[in-house]
């Protein structure tokens, strides 16, 4: 995030004041929505590892031999449980919703920075994603091989999966569960009821993951607007 920084202050600086401003702010929206997801990542640690120590206490309650009537320290771990599951899920899909809009605003500052393009709105990642090249040809832009594959890489893991798992999901035979790997991570698993041949479990990444790709994407989309500074709609400075 330091690397967006550094450069909104730099290039704010070749622009006049009111354009130089209006790049700005258009790029610091993501450093808002980038501190909001290190809040949620946050609070999801922690509800983790509260959420494995439970689970855990209540593994370790459980005799071998076949099923067993539950013992009230069960029935009072199980009763525990459930919120800190939907804890760990509230953490995630909240994730996954301000990491989309995080996405958004991006398109949205390149849109801003090098004008709108007639047909070709950049509203959204998913637009951003469909309409890159044809964008690109427009305004005259080249399209670093890293920035392109990062546009449609988080296309599939943030805005796919929070429009197909999370905000548009409706299948009434759809289950939530919790797993988590050997750093203590917890996911989101998605599975069916009464499952078909064609339904597979679909599970949430890992925070951490998530967040290094953004940052990388962040990085991708500075070489990509560095490289096509040329063809900035701002009036420069020099013409004050």
């Amino acid at each position: 995030m330091q690397a967006l920084i550094d450069f909104i202050g730099r290039e704010r600086n070749r622009f006049a004041v009111d354009d130089g401003n209006i790049f700005a702010f258009a790029f610091s929206k993501v450093t808002r929505r980038w501190a909001f997801l290190e809040i949620i990542r946050q609070r999801h640690q922690d509800a983790s590892a509260a959420f494995i120590s439970n689970s855990e206490a209540f593994r370790a309650t459980i005799k071998p031999g076949g099923p067993h009537t539950m013992t009230q320290d069960q029935m009072k771990l199980q009763a525990e449980g459930w919120p800190l599951s939907n804890l760990v899920h509230l953490e995630i899909e909240s994730f996954y919703l301000f990491a989309k809009i995080l996405l958004d605003e991006l398109a949205h500052a390149i849109e801003n920075y090098f004008g709108p393009a007639r047909g070709l709105s950049l509203d959204s990642h998913d637009d951003l994603a469909k309409s890159l090249r044809a964008y690109a040809a427009a305004k005259g832009l080249t399209i670093p091989e890293e920035f392109e594959n990062s546009v449609l890489d988080l296309r599939q893991r943030i805005s796919d999966f929070r429009d197909q798992q999370i905000a548009h999901e409706k299948s009434p035979r759809t289950m939530r569960g919790t797993t988590w790997d050997a750093t203590g991570e917890v996911m989101l698993a998605t599975n069916r009821l009464y499952p078909k041949g064609s339904d597979k479990q679909v599970n949430s990444e890992t925070l951490g993951g998530l967040m290094a790709a953004l940052e990388a994407h962040i990085g991708s989309v500075i070489s990509f607007v560095e490289a096509n500074r040329s063809r900035a709609r701002f009036k420069p400075a020099e013409e004050l």
